[in-house]
């Protein structure tokens, strides 16, 4: 039985609200970890109303009750998206307030560029509103989780506007991230719109900015939000068609084998193994179009037991699962269970009635170097580990490389969106890792697309295109000047997307309300970070900016001494670091850049040697006739500035800020 909201949770709510957390506040603690349960209920809340309403949609539900900052809210929510391709800055939500009671709403998201245009939208929250309905904190408690559900559903079913219509009103028709539109079929128009909807295409995208702006984690969240699936959110005949394409179609032909007669429940002929989807989609994986029976018979044959009698191949790989009786049925034999316990798994994984909660990943993610090449990527000779070891001989295959490989899966999930991400992008050979593949992933040049195109493969000879449910996305780093530049050819088949810091104190921004607290004095993170990405505009450029990722995990730790040691850290150990690696140890610039020219001594970060003459005297004598303002000053970092609140506090609190 579902667990439900009690009169607790909201005088929690109610209590709290707007607090500091403190973790040495043992009645804190108790408040928090109630209200997490009661993210719990939340998120079955959402969950129960999307299986009603949306089943193709999905739920996402932060779980903490306390803020970016740690200060406690006066509320939780969970968000209800109607579709994949639904726009994130929209989403129907569920939820109880400290104030208002059970609340449902179509509401914005991390969207305060759209607050104002929104409000207008929604009106007053009264009980007009077209889009909101509240449930009083009595009423919502004396229903049952199930009743509670019921009353959330009737109220969308209410609602005077449709999500659709909110999304036109917003202009969100397309998703920022995709270009997709809220549509499940592309050719049928929006209830109340005479438009017709453009249909989904493939993309090719880079987002780059300086370190530290959080482009992985962005790209990170997009893939858990657009490219996972979970295998029990489809239909039990897709489910088994994606379990087969993701977890079977890229084993060896002997794992196929086995998985096909253990499916056949342990014994069958080669006639009822070359029927079986495992082989069928192996086959497929591997491009074979002919001699699948030779090659069965073959594998067969090489995996045979010894003991076996009617088998008479004397070199036989390892492990020996397979024998055949003089009927020409196979079975699997000797000790294989043993040697194929992870494959008896996934078979039993894949019998199973109920469906199973794994989660689908329909993404790649390699890494590009130096080192990287066509062979990882594309498809390349790989030689055979497990081969006959005795014969002396080093045997090769052609192996399919990552991207090969996530092409067929796209292909045998046409309805399913899948991603090629490549993080650091520009750090690879870009001509030589994608070959032939650099005009084969433009939009228009996909399979089915307006302009098709195929390449014959060098090493395995295959005709190849890529699929238009695939798209690539890349991250790079704009402050890795010492690399080549990114290869033209690629930059034209690319859109690229600026990921800047973002040192805004507004709702929805990553140091929202960041401060770190030291007795009386605050330190204002937003303004510090602000402050000097000032200056290093001016003194450098804006590739070269700090990002608001350096900062991010400050909120994790509670304020006052702890926050105020970590920051200490952070600039210790990178901030400082990175400037000086900016400025090729121009300790001058990066004074100007942590204003330590403005700051009293005990504040600055980085110190001038004041006795300068008397430096060069001891080193090169009284007459040494150098120019004391020609000759290289000294400097030195301070460790006692990083423990003080001025240090940080004078960044941004100076006569020119």
């Amino acid at each position: 039985m579902t667990e439900y909201f009690t009169s607790d949770h909201f005088n929690q709510l109610n209590k709290w609200k707007g607090e500091q957390r403190d973790k040495a506040n043992p009645e804190q603690n108790e408040a928090y970890k109630d209200l997490a349960n009661a993210y719990k209920v939340t998120e079955a809340w959402a969950n129960a109303v999307k299986a009603k309403l949306f089943p193709p949609g999905f739920v996402m539900v932060r779980k903490r009750p306390t803020s970016q900052a740690d200060s406690f809210l006066p509320y939780n929510w969970a968000r209800i998206y109607p579709s994949k391709a639904a726009p994130r800055e929209l989403a129907y939500t569920v939820g109880i307030d400290a104030e208002a009671g059970f609340v449902v709403k179509i509401d914005t998201v991390h969207a305060p560029k759209l607050q104002k245009q929104y409000e207008g939208i929604r009106g007053e929250n009264n009980g007009q509103s077209p889009i909101v309905e509240i449930l009083p904190q009595d009423d919502g408690l004396s229903k049952s989780f199930d009743e509670l559900v019921a009353w959330s559903v009737e109220a969308i079913n209410g609602f005077k506007l449709s999500y659709d219509q909110v999304v036109d009103k917003l202009g969100l028709v397309n998703n920022k991230l995709r270009g997709n539109t809220l549509s499940d079929d592309p050719a049928k128009p929006r209830e109340g719109s005479d438009k017709k909807v453009p249909s989904t295409k493939a993309f090719n995208r880079i987002y780059y900015g300086p370190p530290g702006t959080g482009k992985t984690y962005e790209v990170s969240k997009l893939l858990r939000r657009d490219y996972e699936q979970a295998m029990n959110s489809v239909s039990s005949e897709e489910w088994r068609n994606q379990f087969i394409a993701e977890k079977i179609a890229s084993r060896k032909w002997w794992q196929g084998l086995v998985l096909a007669l253990y499916d056949l429940g342990n014994t069958a002929n080669v006639s009822d193994l070359l029927a079986h989807p495992f082989i069928k989609a192996i086959e497929s994986a591997k491009g074979r179009k002919d001699n699948l029976r030779q090659t069965v018979w073959t594998t067969l044959n090489e995996r045979t037991v010894d003991e076996s009698t009617t088998v008479k191949q004397k070199m036989r790989f390892s492990p020996q699962v397979f024998d055949k009786n003089k009927d020409s049925v196979w079975r699997l034999a000797g000790k294989w269970r043993e040697a194929c316990a992870d494959l008896v798994a996934l078979a039993d994984e894949y019998k199973k009635d109920a469906q199973s909660s794994d989660v689908l990943r329909h993404y790649s993610f390699v890494t590009f170097h130096q080192s990287y090449g066509y062979e990882e990527f594309v498809e390349g000779l790989r030689p055979l580990l497990d081969g006959d070891a005795e014969s002396g001989e080093i045997q090769y295959e052609i192996r399919s490389g990552v991207f090969k490989e996530l092409c067929r899966k796209a292909r045998l999930a046409p309805n399913q969106r899948f991603a090629m991400v490549v993080d650091e992008i520009n750090r690879g050979n870009i001509s030589k890792i994608f070959g032939e593949l650099i005009t084969l992933i433009e939009p228009d040049k996909r399979e089915g697309a307006e302009n098709p195109l195929s390449v014959t493969l060098p090493y395995s000879g295959e005709s190849f295109s890529v699929p238009a449910n695939l798209d690539i996305i890349g991250t790079m780093n704009t402050a890795d000047r010492s690399l080549a530049l990114l290869d033209t050819a690629l930059r034209r088949r690319f859109d690229f997307e600026s990921v800047m810091p973002d040192a805004r104190d507004e709702a929805g921004s990553p140091l929202f309300g960041l401060r770190v607290t030291s007795g009386e004095q605050v330190i204002d993170i937003p303004r510090m970070l602000t402050a000097i990405n000032r200056r290093v505009d001016a003194l450098y450029d804006r590739d070269h900016r700090i990002g608001h990722a350096y900062f991010t995990a400050l909120a994790l730790v509670p304020d006052g001494v702890e926050r105020l040691v970590e920051l200490a850290q952070v600039f210790r150990n990178r901030i400082v670091p990175l400037l000086e690696e900016y400025f090729f140890e121009d300790w001058q610039r990066i004074r100007l850049v942590l204003a330590d020219n403005q700051k009293l001594e005990a504040a600055q970060f980085v110190i001038e040697r004041q006795d300068h003459e008397e430096d060069l005297a001891r080193l090169f004598g009284k007459d040494h006739g150098l120019d004391a303002y020609a000759t290289k000053r000294s400097y030195s970092v301070q460790a006692t500035a990083f423990s003080n609140p001025d240090a940080y506090i004078g960044i941004y609190e100076t006569p020119s800020i």
